[in-house]
């Protein structure tokens, strides 16, 4: 849905290696805990596998050094093609996806997750967490807890959003996803009393005296939690030590990926038996991220204080979808959620300020907003503030930055669309160039934006500036765009 103002943009509410052999392949599952007969609680839980390919996001906390190393060198070729079961992960080198990867700073973040049973570890540290269950045994829950503490700094992110099985070259057989993007900075995972381990609101990595029974023991630690402090959302690339992988995003591959049933609304799932809460997976029982679409569920999980399914259900009345349309509740619902860091929240009830939409109309008000989801990492939240500031006579010249942080680090094609724009009519504070318009189109179609693809046959069609006349090619990417839905290009395309 075209929200008041803003461009179209499709990413997801959350924010969530190959051939046998080598060290990767040796890293991906672990052997499962040796357990005593007599103790069930030490024995593996039985997770089932992913039934379809769905959206995940990971934490790789539990991998092994070589695993994650393995992923970031394979992230540094091109796009990452994996295969995950909700049980393994395995990287696939021999299969290939044309991409790559962007880096944007994004405010701080920190994060502590708990774990306190054997199913939960399994639902959340599918890859490598298992093999730390047969330490623990009957302790985890009682006595001891698992936990996961992260700070996490910005995003390594792809453009690419789905990605069809006609698409991949090579070995592919099995393939299931592609590393969408992934979150950096520095994590520890410890175990430890519930009183110590539970209660501190920073795991540092350092427990008591090995002969205490509440001593803290680290299971798995990358990066340095304190060297992140010097992190800002402006920084090209992450501090030193806080570089390190944190959480992946998995999109499937093909058809099972499907249209999400909400735009702009794609949730991640857990394995079955589990659903999504505040980047954990928890029992169903609590409180979660609902499904979108199923409108009593997410109120009912938005008045349990689960802030993405307020996000949820704003979208749902901003579409209509499920519910009436009514900007109101989704203005209402948003604000809940924007309070609590959910950026898409803040893009919803940025929409409806500046359209004055359910609310006042507040154009400062809504350019704030759309700055806090920019700075939070979230691609389509800067791109809808380089519009909303190209409307503003002197808040013009400053769109540009904002299209920069979608283009080159925040996983959207739209926004080197619109610096392919600013540079073919000179506009934003930008002196007129078709060459570098033509550029950044270029980037941007091939991404996908289908109006990229149109502003670039439309300078291949006119030979000036730079760009080289050529009618065949012009002709080609006006046929593109008006395939991909881009109406203006249709006209055109003859």
């Amino acid at each position: 849905m075209r929200a008041p103002g803003l461009v179209p943009t499709l990413v997801p509410l959350l924010f969530l290696a190959g051939c046998p052999g080598g060290r990767a392949a040796k890293a991906i599952q672990p052997a499962p805990p040796k357990a005593a007969a007599a103790d069930p609680s030490m024995k593996p839980p039985a997770i089932e596998a992913c039934r379809t390919p769905e959206r995940h996001d990971l934490m790789v906390v539990d991998w092994t050094p070589e695993l994650r190393g393995d992923l970031e060198a394979a992230m540094k070729e091109g796009l990452a093609v994996v295969k995950f079961d909700c049980v393994s992960f395995k990287l696939e080198p021999a299969c290939t996806l044309a991409g790559g990867y962007g880096y944007i700073g994004t405010t701080r973040r920190e994060k502590k997750i708990e774990m306190s049973s054997s199913d939960e570890v399994a639902a959340n540290l599918p890859v490598g967490g298992l093999s730390w269950l047969s330490d623990l045994g009957a302790k985890l829950g009682r006595e001891e807890t698992l936990a996961a503490q992260m700070v996490m700094v910005g995003k390594r992110s792809s453009a690419k959003k789905v990605a069809e099985r006609a698409e991949l070259t090579g070995g592919c057989t099995g393939t299931t996803h592609f590393v969408r993007a992934a979150t950096v900075g520095a994590f520890v995972v410890a175990s430890g009393s519930k009183a110590e381990v539970g209660a501190s609101a920073k795991i540092a990595g350092k427990g008591a005296s090995a002969s205490s029974k509440s001593a803290t023991q680290v299971r798995s630690q990358d990066g340095d939690l304190d060297a992140c402090a010097k992190s800002t959302p402006d920084d090209k690339t992450p501090p030193g030590q806080c570089g390190a992988l944190v959480r992946v995003e998995l999109e499937p591959i093909g058809a099972a990926a499907g249209a999400p049933p909400v735009a702009d609304l794609v949730v991640a799932t857990c394995a079955p038996g589990f659903a999504v809460a505040d980047g954990a997976c928890v029992r169903p029982d609590r409180p979660h991220q609902c499904r979108p679409g199923d409108a009593k569920d997410c109120a009912a999980q938005c008045d349990a204080n689960d802030a993405a399914s307020c996000a949820t259900l704003a979208a749902m009345y901003r579409e209509g979808s499920g519910v009436a349309k009514d900007w109101k509740q989704a203005a209402s619902y948003a604000d809940r959620a924007c309070k609590k860091d959910v950026a898409p929240a803040c893009r919803t009830l940025a929409a409806a300020k500046l359209g004055g939409e359910g609310t006042a109309k507040d154009v400062a008000g809504a350019i704030a907003l759309l700055d806090k989801a920019c700075l939070a990492g979230d691609g389509a939240g800067c791109v809808d503030l380089g519009v909303a500031k190209l409307a503003d006579k002197k808040l013009a010249n400053d769109a540009q930055y904002a299209f920069r942080r979608a283009c080159y680090g925040g996983g959207e094609y739209e926004g080197c669309a619109w610096l392919g724009t600013l540079y073919a009519e000179g506009k934003g504070g930008m002196t007129a160039s078709p060459k570098l318009a033509a550029q950044f189109f270029e980037k941007g179609c091939k991404e996908g934006s289908m109006r990229a693809c149109s502003g670039l046959a439309e300078l291949l069609a006119a030979g000036k500036g730079g760009v080289d006349k050529n009618a065949a090619r012009a002709k080609e990417l006006y046929g593109k765009a008006c395939d991909g839905g881009y109406a203006p290009a249709c006209k055109k395309k003859k």
